[in-house]
């Protein structure tokens, strides 16, 4: 079975604002998703500009991002309005009326949950499932398995295995001293 989720992540900076003018909260929420090796792909983006009236609140906050119909609305607007606060009590030179820049990565996770009672699949060094039919070769030492040709190619460039990194044949680092 398949599970996804979006995680969201929010980063806010806060700057002051000319007395004149009235709090604003700009938003850019960004659906993000991240490949095995670390390749982070934007998948959809989007910017949102609000004006508080009612200050900085975490009520506030949530209910104008809801109006804009922002997934988790509720924990977005409480960790915003946290940040802000933050950022204004730390900060002496910050004050009211405020800019703040906020963005929102919602970053897709893809999990494969396998049943209790059904097997886990093996997977060979190339990733893909090994299959009955397929020529599979089991490791000397650490037993792991994986397909000929994916074994060789791999076993061509390093003398260990794919997984474990243990030395199929010959003397262990362990095993000298």
């Amino acid at each position: 079975m398949k599970t996804e989720s979006d995680t969201p992540k929010a980063y806010t900076l806060v700057a002051n604002l000319p007395k004149i003018f009235t709090n604003t909260v700009e938003i850019l929420l960004q659906e993000l998703i991240q490949d095995e090796t670390g390749v982070v792909q934007v998948l959809t983006s989007d910017n949102i500009n609000l004006n508080p009236s009612g200050g900085f609140t975490p009520h506030h906050l949530s209910r104008l991002l809801r109006d804009e119909q922002v997934p988790e609305s509720q924990f977005l607007g409480q960790n915003i309005a946290l940040d802000i606060s933050r950022e204004l009590a730390n900060e002496n030179s910050l004050r009211e009326p405020a800019f703040v820049f906020v963005t929102v990565n919602f970053i897709r996770e893809t999990r494969l949950v396998f049943p209790p009672d059904e097997p886990t699949p093996s997977r060979g060094a190339s990733g893909e499932v090994l299959q009955s039919h397929a020529k599979i070769i089991e490791m000397p030492k650490c037993l792991h398995k994986f397909h000929q040709d994916c074994l060789f190619e791999w076993l061509g460039r390093q003398n260990s295995c794919p997984l474990c990194r243990s030395v199929p044949y010959g003397l262990d680092q362990e095993t000298e001293s």
